[in-house]
C-alpha cells in the first residue's frame, strides 16, 4: 500500500498522512479511525484494539485494578478447581499458566515442559502449533488449517496493540522462520473474512484418546499490565466429558506457571 492510495482512502492530503506516521497528530476524528481500520483490513476484534490504541492511555490507567500478580495468581487457583482443560495466555499468545488436563490433551510431558524453560519462545501458543517438533498438527489431524487460520486472526487481534516492542519483534521473528506461519501470516491480511467469534468448535480423532469434541471458550481479564485470556475446553458429548475427567488425575487440576509475565523475558 502506498502512502498516496492509503491517504485516498482515508480523505487525508499525503502529507497529512505523514503527520500523522510521524506523531505529529495525535489525535484523530472517528470517521478517519475508521477509514483507517477500512483501509487496512482490520477485523472486528482488531478494530476494538485499534480504537484502544487510539486512545493513547497505558493499560495501567485504563484498568486501575489490582496487582497483575494478584490477578494471575486468582487465574490459577480457578484452573486447579476447573474439571476441563484450561490455560492462560496473554497478549503476546504466551501461556502463561496451564493446567494438568490441558497438558495431558496435548501430551505435554514435565520433560518436555524443563527442556524448554531456557527456550521462552517455545511457550507461545503460535509457535506450539507450528512447531513440528512439537506434534500439534499430527495431533489434530486434518483440521489443523482451519485452526491456525483462527488463531493468526486472534493473534492479530491480541498483538495489535504491541507490535512496537521489543518481545513482539522477537516472537515474530521466531514465527517468521516456519515458513507456513509466514504464509498464513500475509494470506490473514489479503482475506476479507472477519472472524469475530471468541469460541472455537473441535472435532478430531485424537491418537491417544480417540475421537474428541469439545468448545473452546475465551473469557478476557483486564490487568494493568496488559489483557490475559483464559482458554478452556467444554466438552461437546459424554465421551469427551469422560476423558476430560480422566486428564484431570484423582487431585485438583494442578497448573502450572509457563512463559514469564507480566514481565517478558527474551533469548
Amino acid at each position: 500500500m502506498t502512502r498516496e492510495s492509503l491517504s485516498e482512502s482515508i480523505h487525508l492530503t499525503p502529507n497529512q498522512l505523514g503527520r500523522l506516521e510521524r506523531g505529529d497528530r495525535k489525535y484523530l476524528d472517528t470517521q478517519t479511525l475508521q477509514l483507517l481500520a477500512k483501509a487496512l483490513n482490520l477485523t472486528n476484534l482488531e478494530q476494538r484494539e485499534f480504537f484502544l490504541a487510539a486512545v493513547g492511555q497505558r493499560d495501567k490507567h485504563l484498568f486501575n485494578q489490582e496487582k497483575p500478580e494478584q490477578q494471575l495468581n486468582n487465574l490459577v487457583n480457578l484452573m486447579e478447581s476447573l474439571q476441563v482443560p484450561a490455560f492462560t495466555m496473554d497478549p503476546y499468545g504466551d501461556i502463561v499458566a496451564v493446567n494438568a488436563s490441558c497438558l495431558n490433551l496435548f501430551l505435554l510431558t514435565p520433560e518436555l515442559i524443563d527442556y524448554f524453560q531456557s527456550y521462552p519462545i517455545a511457550f507461545n501458543n503460535m509457535y506450539y502449533m507450528y512447531s513440528p517438533d512439537l506434534g500439534y498438527k499430527d495431533l489434530v489431524g486434518p483440521i489443523w488449517q482451519e485452526v491456525v487460520a483462527i488463531e493468526i486472526l486472534l493473534f492479530r487481534r491480541s498483538t495489535l496493540r504491541y507490535r512496537h516492542t521489543a518481545y513482539f519483534k522477537y516472537v515474530f521473528q521466531e514465527l517468521r522462520k516456519f515458513e507456513q506461519f509466514d504464509i498464513d501470516w500475509y494470506t490473514s491480511h489479503r482475506k476479507t473474512k472477519n472472524y469475530d467469534l471468541t469460541y472455537e468448535s473441535f472435532d478430531y480423532d485424537h491418537p491417544r484418546y480417540g475421537p474428541l469434541s469439545y468448545i473452546a471458550t475465551e473469557t478476557l481479564i483486564y490487568t494493568q499490565k496488559g489483557d490475559l485470556y483464559l482458554i478452556f475446553y467444554n466438552p461437546a458429548d459424554q465421551l469427551t466429558s469422560e476423558v476430560f475427567r480422566k486428564l484431570k488425575g484423582p487431585n485438583k487440576n494442578h497448573t502450572l506457571k509457563l512463559a514469564s509475565w507480566p514481565e517478558k523475558l527474551m533469548v
